[in-house]
């Protein structure tokens, strides 16, 4: 059971937070520093020093979907005609 929640469900939360936060707060450090912290809390109360590995690939899948997400917002809002 734990796999499944490590290589598929904590991946998609990680994802859609991600988006969310960067819709909400229009900035690309906020949410994966919430993930970070949050995936440490995890860490300390359910699993063992191992899932630190997880904690960093989630804080990184984070960043890579902020990153993203800044660069189609910018990308869709210059392409925007203003009248």
């Amino acid at each position: 059971m734990e796999f499944l929640f490590i290589m598929v469900i904590y991946p998609v939360i990680v994802v859609i937070m991600s988006i969310g936060g960067y819709l909400l707060t229009k900035k690309s450090y906020v949410t994966p520093s919430i993930i970070f912290v949050l995936f440490s809390f995890l860490l300390l109360i359910f699993y063992n020093e191992s899932f630190f590995i997880w904690v960093i690939a989630y804080s990184a899948l984070s960043i890579i979907i902020s990153v993203i997400m800044s660069f189609f917002m910018k990308k869709t809002h210059k392409q925007k005609p203003t009248q």
